[in-house]
């Protein structure tokens, strides 16, 4: 009973979809790492990624654009707000603060790992900002015509032939042999 219970926990955990929350934002030239709220809102914002915006200055803290569709929101007072929040005004109008603010109504997408050089890189006009889904290191795979009936345990290990009962994968699809 132990077994089986293990081999459907394992199961589950396939079938898990994971979602990246981290991001880049590239401005003149710098990169700045962030942070995405698991929330609907925020698996919004990461589904229209990768995406480069013409963001306009406001009152010296803040750079923001109004997108074409709306995104879900869950807008709440926020008396303060600090640099490196990534903000949505409304539920179209994302708003990158470099400065602190406060008093409005807002819907949390994010925040900045860290705000070294944001002021200076937004400068104090209008400005390009690209946002994309951080990067594993992985950027391509490739799948290998030549391979067939390639089998592997659940550790990735290849096995020579297919196990006798358990839990494995060939050719990219999974197997329970009982």
């Amino acid at each position: 009973m132990t077994r089986k219970l293990t081999i459907i926990i394992i199961l589950a955990l396939f079938a898990i979809k994971t979602f990246a929350m981290d991001i880049e934002i590239k401005i003149n030239g710098k990169t700045f790492s962030a942070q995405i709220e698991d929330t609907e809102t925020g698996r919004a914002f990461c589904d229209l990624l990768p995406m480069t915006l013409d963001m306009t200055e406001l009152n010296g803290n803040e750079k923001y654009h109004y997108l074409l569709n709306g995104l879900p929101t869950n807008a709440q007072y926020c008396s303060t707000i600090n640099a490196g929040d990534l903000m949505l005004y409304g539920n179209s109008c994302v708003v990158l603060f470099y400065g602190n603010a406060g008093g409005y109504s807002y819907t949390r997408l994010g925040k900045l790992s860290s705000i070294q050089g944001l002021a200076e890189a937004v400068g104090t006009g209008n400005v390009s900002v690209s946002f994309s889904m951080a990067t594993d290191g992985i950027l391509e795979v490739k799948d290998n015509p030549n391979s067939t009936d390639q089998i592997f345990d659940l550790s990735g290990r290849k096995l020579d032939k297919e196990p006798e009962k358990g839990v494995f994968i060939k050719n990219g699809k999974k197997y329970i042999v009982k």
